[in-house]
């Protein structure tokens, strides 16, 4: 069994302040609270994402201010220093391009619909892609029709695929200063680390909050 964690809202003595620099590098084409942090001690909120790059962009401008209200947004309660009018620019930097000019086919049948992730697909020729689209509700690539293994999807940034399915039974911990409160609840909707999924808990409350880490 997986062990799902969400970090919930600050009751109070969580505060975050942002990296004073015009620029900041990405290893992938989200923006996590360790990316605009200017030191430490976050432990696994650090992965909490904050905002995603739009798809086919590399670069993403925000001023101070915006990135402290979405630090906010992803952890009510948190207390943002330095949010001020200077701009900061995202870049996202790709891994070195992998197998065969640099672009993937499908590993394996994908059904109409289906998110293509990261364990269906490797490298393969650069030719014409198959139909996908941009699904902005999960922020995954979708399947426009059936793909049957070997089909050609050009370059693609796919993203990592969800570590949690809807109906999973997950923790929430909530932190004021010193006190620590965990509560089960159950996800109503898939999901991965850093990106936030709307949970149930025993008394029938709906909200949302990051999932933090999954353990085996």
């Amino acid at each position: 069994m997986m062990a799902f964690v969400l970090a919930a809202a600050f009751a109070g003595g969580g505060s975050l302040v942002l990296a004073d620099r015009g620029e900041i590098v990405l290893s992938r084409p989200a923006v996590t609270l360790a990316d605009v942090a200017g030191r430490g001690g976050l432990g696994r909120l650090g992965v909490v994402e904050i905002a995603r790059l739009p798809v086919g962009r590399d670069r993403l401008s925000l001023s101070r201010r915006a990135i402290a209200t979405l630090v906010r947004r992803a952890v009510p309660g948190m207390v943002v220093e330095g949010g001020d009018a200077r701009i900061v620019t995202f870049r996202y930097v790709r891994r070195a391009e992998v197998g065969a000019g640099g672009c993937q086919v499908t590993s394996a049948a994908i059904a109409a619909g289906t998110a293509i992730t990261r364990d269906k697909i490797a490298a393969g020729p650069c030719t014409a892609a198959a139909a996908i689209r941009y699904g902005a509700a999960r922020g995954y690539l979708v399947a426009r029709r059936d793909l049957p293994a070997g089909s050609p999807l050009g370059h693609l940034v796919v993203p990592p695929p969800a570590t949690v399915a809807k109906g999973d039974s997950m923790t929430l911990v909530s932190r004021a200063g010193p006190v620590t409160v965990e509560r089960p609840v159950i996800a109503l909707q898939s999901g991965s680390v850093g990106r936030r999924v709307f949970v149930r808990d025993s008394r029938g409350h709906v909200f949302a909050a990051p999932v933090a880490t999954v353990t085996p």
